[in-house]
């Protein structure tokens, strides 16, 4: 196995071995890949670790980068009116990256903030695109990518138009309530759209 490069600090827990099964398990959430196509694309990651508060991706700049969580969260948003506005959170075995300048080579205006001590395996873009033309079944993930990352957006679009606060406060629950301890309330309740005074009496009442 090729031993894979890791930037600031140590090793997280697991190992080299579990941490690159976790990227390996990952992409085969979406296609199988064999071991010729994974011995291919290996190299091709870089593990890094962030310090909590750290600024993953700042407004402006433009991401090249797409990573898969190790451990840890990262927070997704956008400051609007001297205003931040939580887009999302990235943790254990999910995509993290500022995805819209990722593609697009723009400047980003989404940032990219470290809530908690984290790491995370990231590729540049220029070795993912060679993935893609190297191996069949990375061009496949990639537009299973895509649209995840469009449907994902259409629902979360249809539910913060349609549903009630107790309701978008129920799915949250349903789907990520590990991260209440990991994730400022205000963060949450700014990603379901209500203030954080909101939140506070949904999470007494609500059960």
């Amino acid at each position: 196995m090729v031993r894979p490069k890791v930037f600031g600090g140590g090793t997280p827990r697991g190992g080299y071995l579990g941490l690159m099964h976790r990227v390996r398990a990952t992409i085969e959430r979406y296609v199988p890949l064999d071991d010729e196509a994974w011995a291919r694309i290996e190299p091709m990651w870089t593990l890094k670790q962030h310090e909590r508060g750290e600024l993953v991706t700042a407004a402006g700049s433009v991401e090249t980068r797409f990573g898969i969580m190790e451990e840890g969260v990262h927070r997704i948003f956008f400051e609007h009116d001297g205003q931040d506005h939580s887009l999302g959170f990235s943790y254990d075995g999910s995509w993290t990256g500022v995805y819209d300048s990722f593609v697009t080579g723009r400047p980003a205006r989404i940032q990219l903030l470290s809530l908690t001590p984290s790491a995370a395996w990231w590729i540049d873009r220029a070795d993912l695109l060679r993935a893609y033309e190297e191996v069949p079944a990375m061009e496949r993930f990639g537009r299973l990518i895509l649209e995840e990352v469009l449907v994902g957006r259409a629902q979360r679009e249809v539910e913060m138009l349609s549903l009630s606060a107790k309701e978008r406060y129920r799915r949250f629950m349903d789907r990520s309530a590990h991260l209440l301890q990991l994730v400022p309330q205000k963060d949450i309740a700014s990603y379901l759209g209500m203030t954080p005074e909101t939140f506070s009496r949904l999470r007494a009442r609500v059960r």
